[in-house]
């Protein structure tokens, strides 16, 4: 057994981010969200295209944040992917609004034939899963048409694209996350994107407590406090200023996979050239081979991981209204993610393959 684990996925820090950080802690600044932090939501929002943009601790927090933003409350009735991290529903029950699930397609995103299906909809949440775009540019101008809200959870999807436009750009509003195993990393952290100036006040209203006046205490409204802190913007910058290396890396090794792989039992399902691997997906013929794929990979101290299981399996949603869920209940079990980090080696996919393909 190989000495050194290879993670499922891990951040990858050098010294260009040690020393951003370090500067900033020497420079005297006050630590709290300040000057760092807008340098690095205009990054975010010149690199995708949108008017505003705003940090907040996580991923969970964005989409919340966005819901409430733009209007949706109790009982309104927003859409979501059957196969998407819990984030993304918990964030709607959060708000007290109504998810309905819907499936998927074959690209593993919300399917657009299902989600026409469904009456009386306030908000649908699209999740490029993953990287992948599938029917996004159909679902975005369905809910154009019929005044339906539309929030992207591009959580997994930094550096991905539509063709024409890149996500983090798709709807009325949409988010990021920055955990350790997202393509670029603060630690934690999320932002919220929008080109709706209403949106957008909102949006600061609520992350900075509503005040009237910065360093006043007199508040115009509701609001809480959701900011972040310029260390990790830091952070954040220099990991931003390595997208296009991380972004060729992912390519790249996705290519080196499926090049050294040999095993009939395994099948691919396909990025488009605009679309960026997140992490490096099989699909097994069963679950059952999954798990010897995975039993043999642990004996060689290499980790793995699940794809999500569907919500519509979590115990504690069994009641939420959904539509037929048939792919996503299926598929899910079979999907199983390989290692996927930025600083992922190719004598490391050989020897994977190798151990996948015997």
């Amino acid at each position: 057994m190989r000495q050194n684990r290879i993670f499922q996925v891990e951040p990858d820090l050098d010294e260009s981010d040690i020393n951003n950080v370090v500067e900033y802690l020497n420079s005297g600044g006050w630590l709290t969200e300040h000057k760092v932090t807008e340098s690095f939501e205009k990054k975010i929002k010149d690199f995708v295209g949108r008017d505003y943009a705003f940090t907040v601790p996580n991923g969970t927090i964005a989409i919340y944040l966005s819901l409430l933003a733009s209007g949706i409350k109790k009982n309104s009735r927003v859409a979501v992917p059957n196969l998407t991290m819990i984030a993304t529903i918990n964030s709607v029950l959060w708000a007290e609004a109504t998810p309905v699930l819907v499936d998927i397609d074959d690209t593993l995103c919300m399917s657009y034939e299902k989600l026409i299906e469904i009456d009386n909809l306030d908000a649908v949440i699209f999740v490029p899963l993953n990287g992948r775009t599938g029917e996004a540019k159909k679902i975005e101008e369905w809910c154009k048409k019929n005044n339906i809200l539309l929030i992207e959870d591009s959580a997994h999807a930094l550096g991905s694209s539509y063709q024409d436009k890149k996500c983090g750009s798709l709807g009325d509003l949409s988010i990021f996350s920055f955990t350790p195993h997202k393509i670029i990393t603060m630690g934690q952290g999320g932002m919220v994107l929008t080109d709706n100036s209403e949106f957008a006040e909102n949006l600061f209203n609520l992350k900075t407590f509503n005040r009237s006046k910065d360093k006043l205490d007199w508040h115009d409204g509701f609001g809480l406090n959701f900011k972040i802190t310029d260390i990790q913007a830091s952070l954040g910058m220099s990991q931003f200023n390595k997208l296009e290396k991380y972004i060729n890396g992912k390519k790249k090794n996705w290519i080196t996979y499926k090049e050294s792989i040999q095993n009939k039992n395994i099948k691919y399902i396909p990025f488009r050239d605009s679309e960026v691997p997140w992490f490096f997906d099989i699909l097994c013929s069963d679950t059952e081979y999954k798990e010897n794929i995975k039993k043999l990979l642990e004996e060689e101290n290499i980790e793995t991981r699940d794809c999500y299981p569907p919500l519509s399996l979590q115990k504690y949603l069994t009641g939420t209204e959904k539509t037929n869920l048939e792919l996503s209940e299926k598929i899910s079990e079979n999907i199983l993610w390989l290692p996927s980090s930025n600083k992922l080696k190719e004598t490391e996919i050989a020897e994977i393959a190798e151990i996948i393909s015997d």
